[in-house]
C-alpha cells in the first residue's frame, strides 16, 4: 500500500515539474516573439518617408534677371549668376521658411596691367565686375508634397544691390586673385511673389524652376553701381571707383536648378 502511495506521489510531482518546465518554455517563447516582432514588420511606404515630420531643403540654381517686361530678352543677351536656397520644413505648418542668397555679374570689363609681384614686374589681366546681389528670408507653400509634381508659391522680402568685384590672373597662372576689398557696395529693401516647379527625379532630388515678381519702396529699384569709365587702376592692381551711375533694376526674375531634401 505504501509503496503504490509512493508511486501516486512521485508521478504527481513529475506532472507538477513537466507543467512547470512547459510554462516556463512558454514564457520564453512569448518574450523572445515580443523582442522580434518589431524587427520583422513591415517597412514604412515611401509616402511616409517623404513627408517626414522635419527635414531641410537645399537648392543650387542658375539665376537670370529679366531686363525687360517679357522673357524674350534673357534668350537673346543673356546674363546668369547662382543662387542658393536653403529652408526648413515642419509638417505642423503650412509653409516653409528659410534664405536664399544669389548673384549675378551686371557689367565690367577685362583690362591687362603691369603689377610688382615680390619685386618682379609682372603682366596680369584684370577683371573687374558689377554684381548684383541678393539676400532675402522666404515663406513657401508646397501643393502635392507626396507626389513627383509639386508646385509651389512664395513670398520673400529683403535687400537687393550692386557691389563692385576685381580679381587678377596674373600671366602664367590660372588662379584669380583678389587685389582689394569691395571698393563699392549699394543695397536696397525690396519684396515681392514667386511661382514656381518642383518635379521630383529620386527620393530626395528635384529638379526646380521658379518665375518671380519683385516689387520695392519708392525708387528702390534704382540702385547705384560703379561706373566702368571711372574707375581707377593702381599701380598694385587695387580698385577703386568715386562716380557712380544709375541702373533700374528689372522687375522680373527667372531661374532653374537641383534641389535635395536632407
Amino acid at each position: 500500500m505504501n509503496h503504490k502511495v509512493n508511486d501516486m506521489t512521485h508521478a504527481h510531482t513529475n506532472r507538477l515539474r513537466m507543467l512547470a518546465a512547459s510554462l516556463f518554455l512558454v514564457c520564453c517563447a512569448s518574450a523572445t516573439w515580443g523582442q522580434t516582432t518589431p524587427a520583422t514588420s513591415e517597412e514604412k511606404p515611401e509616402v511616409d518617408l517623404l513627408l517626414k515630420e522635419k527635414w531641410r531643403h537645399v537648392g543650387f540654381h542658375l539665376i537670370s534677371d529679366v531686363p525687360g517686361d517679357n522673357l524674350e530678352s534673357v534668350l537673346d543677351e543673356p546674363s546668369y549668376g547662382f543662387a542658393l536656397t536653403y529652408m526648413k520644413h515642419d509638417r505642423k505648418g503650412i509653409f516653409d521658411g528659410g534664405f536664399d542668397l544669389g548673384f549675378q555679374p551686371i557689367g565690367g570689363f577685362d583690362t591687362t596691367i603691369m603689377v610688382t609681384d615680390n619685386g618682379v614686374d609682372r603682366n596680369g589681366t584684370l577683371y573687374v565686375r558689377n554684381q548684383l546681389a541678393h539676400a532675402h528670408y522666404l515663406l513657401r507653400m508646397t501643393l502635392f508634397q507626396n507626389s513627383g509634381f509639386q508646385p509651389f508659391v512664395e513670398g520673400y522680402g529683403g535687400v537687393r544691390g550692386s557691389f563692385l568685384g576685381a580679381r587678377l590672373v596674373l600671366d602664367g597662372e590660372d588662379d584669380r586673385q583678389p587685389v582689394n576689398d569691395v571698393p563699392f557696395f549699394s543695397a536696397n529693401f525690396n519684396y515681392g511673389y514667386a511661382a514656381g516647379l518642383r518635379l521630383r527625379f529620386g527620393k530626395r532630388s528635384f529638379i526646380t524652376a521658379r518665375y518671380a515678381q519683385m516689387f520695392h519702396l519708392e525708387d528702390g529699384n534704382v540702385i547705384q553701381v560703379a561706373d566702368p569709365n571711372a574707375i581707377v587702376i593702381g599701380e598694385d592692381g587695387s580698385v577703386s571707383s568715386s562716380t557712380t551711375t544709375n541702373v533700374t533694376l528689372p522687375p522680373y526674375s527667372v531661374r532653374v536648378g537641383l534641389a535635395i531634401n536632407l
